[in-house]
């Protein structure tokens, strides 16, 4: 695995139409989007990509449309996990097949499993094709039953294994994982809220989901960190926490990213499948503005 995958990735959220079937025809807007704004990658069909109330069919339209709509601009992560090995599988070999540049994966939600069965899953997942393979720890999703060494170590015996995606507050376990592995794991941050922090801790990338509506500032934001501006990243990210704060306090999470990318971008992505945002309430356009100059007129 020595191709090099960093910088800013926007977890590329679904677009629905008022058919209830997710938009292609948007999703290829929101590709070219991205790829004109110059930011590093797109991660396909994860959590804010809304996968586990997506059928596998779905799922393949979605990357394949992806693919299609970057033209080798801009590199494309497929998630692809899922409850049954079979699906994670069936979803790696089409990632491969349509050309994505490299795959990612949960642990198996819902059903407990010891960690010699999630491994065990990873490793078909990591089988099934020749492409870079990230595993995604959540931490709202999968508490760890070993340690981070033996993690680490458990992750590095994996086929294909590039990196992970880390999304959670804990720096500290992001820390001990990169310490352990070194330059063996490209790490990525999945916590947008701490995006410039997780640079101490060895991050060579964010994948998130408020990249959506302000990956160019947060890029911005990262390089500096980066650069060892810390002043320049830290008010940057003072002010990108208060929005993301208000906006997860509001409760209409989802209502806010459909008015931000309509009112920023003139782009409908339209509503999460249900029961996601059943009880969003409407946001009001001039506030939408308020937020999303909060975030781009600090840099």
């Amino acid at each position: 695995m020595t191709r090099r995958f960093s910088g800013m990735w926007p977890a590329l959220v679904t677009p629905f139409g008022a058919d209830g079937k997710p938009a292609l025809d948007v999703v290829e807007k929101l590709v070219d989007l991205f790829a004109k704004q110059g930011l590093d990658g797109l991660y396909v069909t994860g959590s804010t990509g809304q996968w586990p109330l997506l059928t596998v069919e779905e799922r393949q339209g979605i990357v394949e449309r992806c693919v299609k709509a970057s033209a080798g601009r801009i590199p494309i992560m497929a998630h692809i996990g899922a409850v049954a090995t079979d699906d994670a599988v069936t979803l790696a070999k089409h990632a491969a097949k349509v050309g994505a540049d490299a795959v990612s994966t949960v642990a198996p939600i819902y059903y407990p499993h010891s960690a010699d069965v999630v491994f065990e899953h990873y490793r078909r997942i990591g089988a099934a094709s020749e492409l870079p393979l990230f595993v995604y720890h959540i931490e709202l999703a999968q508490k760890l039953s070993v340690g981070a060494k033996e993690y680490t170590e458990r992750i590095l015996s994996l086929p294909n294994i590039a990196g992970m995606k880390i999304t959670s507050g804990d720096l500290y376990l992001f820390g001990l994982i990169h310490s352990f592995a070194g330059d063996r794991l490209q790490l990525f941050s999945g916590a947008d809220e701490v995006m410039c922090q997780a640079v101490l801790s060895g991050s060579i990338g964010a994948i998130g989901t408020f990249y959506n509506v302000f990956g160019p500032a947060c890029r911005r934001a990262r390089e500096a960190m980066v650069a060892g501006q810390v002043e320049k990243a830290r008010t940057f990210m003072l002010a990108f926490q208060q929005v993301i704060a208000k906006v997860i306090a509001s409760g209409s999470i989802w209502s806010f990213f459909r008015a931000a990318m309509r009112v920023k971008y003139s782009l409908d992505i339209g509503m999460p499948r249900a029961p996601l945002g059943t009880l969003d309430k409407p946001w009001d356009d001039a506030e939408i503005a308020k937020l999303i100059a909060t975030v781009d007129e600090v840099l």
